[in-house]
């Protein structure tokens, strides 16, 4: 994608507004900012919800004599402006995720340093939230050499277990935080990419197939065998996914990330390159199903392709370990699955791999001259269709059609299903 960054701060982003939220931020009414300098954080594309910008400051206060430098990241939605604002509203993610960072995060952090007994963070500390300005100021952990990883080259087994085991802790915490909060999670928390209440996303996920359908013309033996399937599933595609979202007797559900994939998490490395913490960021989608959903769609999205093709069965049972052992450390007392079960349950939400794998996964690693944006992903016009057949008509998509598609068919869920 082109790594342009000509997004603008938004104009309340102001020297006397920072200084109010640091003052409270550090519980020193003394503090005063003496400059404020303020820029993009993450280019076009790399977000369509949000927009991320770095803050820089420079401050003093009375108990110290020296300047203090610091740095945060200010996080806006499009809630007012925006010309999807229409089609993400209905989500709930304008007012999901400033309610998972002021009220439940910090108590997720509690969870994990007091009972699984990890002092490693999960997530950036909150500053301050702005619901009026639907915005949220949050440390910057890029001073603490936090980065994310290419998205186009994804993550090896190393990062892949590391992400694993953070998950299960997520999940485990999530679990117990609902155990001890009946009702927590019951409002905005049930509307993820496929949902039972609001269908916004439909015609991306339409378009983006016919697209593949019009790629698979490219390829003789691919069009033989798939573009029927293909074609199909345009018109199925939210009803397999709704259902793919749906809880099934004895399932264990959670808080899941929602959106879990490789630009939404950031690695701390040790000396010698090794990744020695996760943590995750952008909540939006956060909400309360399996946690079979969050597996399917970082699989499907984030690692290497052996891994994905080969090792899914022996990763999902290193994560299930993982989850169990922290359950039982936050004392967790409902059902937990067998690994049987759980294996189970894994397959019975695989349509979200098709979902993630064919829509989702081209448009993120997507790196060529067209620039993508949830409008043009929406438009019937002659710019929306040459962007959508940009993306997948990548050398590199359309390689990937010739092990993803098989992989998928052999498990019937390109069928009528």
């Amino acid at each position: 994608m082109p790594e342009k960054t000509n997004h603008k701060a938004p104009v309340w982003l102001t020297e006397d507004y920072v200084e109010k939220k640091l003052r409270v931020y550090c519980k020193n009414d003394t503090l005063n900012l003496k400059k404020l300098a303020i820029k993009p954080a993450t280019a076009n594309g790399e977000n369509y919800a949000s927009v991320m910008t770095r803050i820089n400051v420079e401050y003093t206060a009375r108990d110290s004599k020296d300047n203090q430098l610091a740095t945060f990241l200010l996080k806006t939605t499009f809630a007012d402006k925006d010309p999807v604002a229409h089609l993400l509203f209905d989500y709930g993610i304008y007012t999901r995720e400033i309610d998972m960072y002021e009220l439940i995060l910090p108590r997720l952090a509690d969870i994990v340093r007091d009972e699984l007994h990890d002092s490693r963070k999960l997530f950036a500390a909150t500053v301050s939230v702005d619901r009026e300005r639907d915005s949220i100021m949050f440390e910057d952990l890029s001073l603490e050499r936090y980065k994310v990883a290419c998205r186009v080259r994804k993550l090896d087994l190393e990062h892949t277990h590391l992400v694993l085991e953070k998950l299960a802790d997520f999940h485990a915490a999530g679990a117990a935080l609902a155990e001890r909060q009946p009702g927590i999670f019951e409002k905005n928390y049930d509307r993820g990419f496929f949902n039972q209440h609001v269908r916004g996303y439909e015609p991306i996920m339409k378009n983006i197939l016919k697209a593949l359908s019009r790629t698979l013309e490219l390829s003789h033996d691919l069009k033989e065998r798939y573009q029927a399937k293909i074609d199909r599933l345009v018109n199925n595609v939210m009803d397999y996914g709704e259902r793919s979202t749906s809880f099934a007797p004895g399932d264990f559900v959670t808080l899941a990330h929602g959106d879990i994939w490789t630009t939404n998490v950031m690695f701390q490395y040790d000396d010698e390159g090794h990744p020695v913490n996760a943590i995750f960021i952008d909540f939006q989608f956060s909400v309360w199903n399996s946690p079979a959903i969050d597996l399917h769609y970082f699989f499907s999205t984030s690692i290497h392709e052996n891994l994905r093709l080969e090792h899914q069965t022996e990763l999902v049972q290193f994560y299930y370990y993982k989850l169990v052992e922290a359950l039982r450390r936050v004392k967790y007392v409902g059902n937990v699955p067998s690994l049987f079960e759980f294996q189970q349950q894994f397959r019975a939400k695989a349509f979200y791999a098709v979902f993630a794998s064919l829509i989702f996964e081209p448009v993120m690693v997507y790196d060529g001259k067209e620039e993508p944006s949830i409008e043009q992903f929406l438009a019937s016009d002659e710019k929306g269709v040459r962007l959508r057949d940009a993306v997948y008509q990548t050398e590199a998509n359309q390689k990937k059609l010739h092990l993803t598609l098989p992989f998928l068919d052999q498990l019937g869920l390109l069928d009528e299903m």
